[in-house]
């Protein structure tokens, strides 16, 4: 029983440092956020922190590795419930529409991608990895929706390019994006 409950405090101490660290990077950044921040917000001691992360790198992994498999499963799904009730703009438009209007999440994700540009080449392979394989699951998923189109490669490349693009037009507060259009272009124009 005492064992099972120091368990427990372990996850739920792990718990409170990812989403700490997660609210006080994208409130902050990364550069002026440190260790002692982390652990003050999730009202830990800096030992318990150390227990569990000793760099900050570490930590970061470990928010990219959730946020990445977070993103991933939740568009896997978003395509699999959708592809017999919608059309392929309709859904489209969705995906769009849950990536880019994610506010936080966006703020990770582009926050994450700047740590991984100016230096952290873990980081950076992790997300050259993560890329392609969104790639893939969306020519996958847009095999599933447009079975007659011989450009699913290049339409991939191209949505998962404006996605990024989306979020960070969201983010600056952009006029607002035509989504709607943006997806029926997709997949009626050629």
């Amino acid at each position: 029983m005492v064992a099972a409950r120091g368990k427990n405090r372990g996850i739920d101490n792990k718990k409170k440092i990812l989403n700490s660290a997660r609210k006080i990077f994208q409130k902050k950044g990364g550069q002026q956020t440190s260790l002692a921040d982390i652990a003050k917000a999730a009202g830990i001691s800096k030992g318990t922190l150390y227990y569990y992360y000793s760099t900050k790198a570490e930590l970061i992994f470990d928010i990219t590795h959730e946020h990445m498999n977070s993103m991933t499963s939740s568009l896997l799904k978003l395509v699999e419930d959708k592809a017999e009730t919608m059309d392929a703009a309709e859904i489209i438009h969705l995906v769009y529409n849950t990536i880019i209007k994610a506010e936080s999440r966006s703020k990770l994700h582009l926050y994450l991608v700047q740590e991984a540009i100016i230096g952290n080449d873990e980081l950076k392979q992790r997300f050259q990895q993560a890329y392609n394989e969104w790639r893939e699951m969306i020519s996958s998923g847009l095999k599933t929706i447009l079975k007659r189109r011989k450009d699913i490669d290049v339409l991939s490349h191209v949505l998962l390019t404006s996605i990024t693009g989306g979020m960070i037009q969201q983010l600056l507060g952009v006029d607002d994006l035509p989504l709607e259009e943006m997806s029926h272009w997709l997949v009626y124009k050629r």
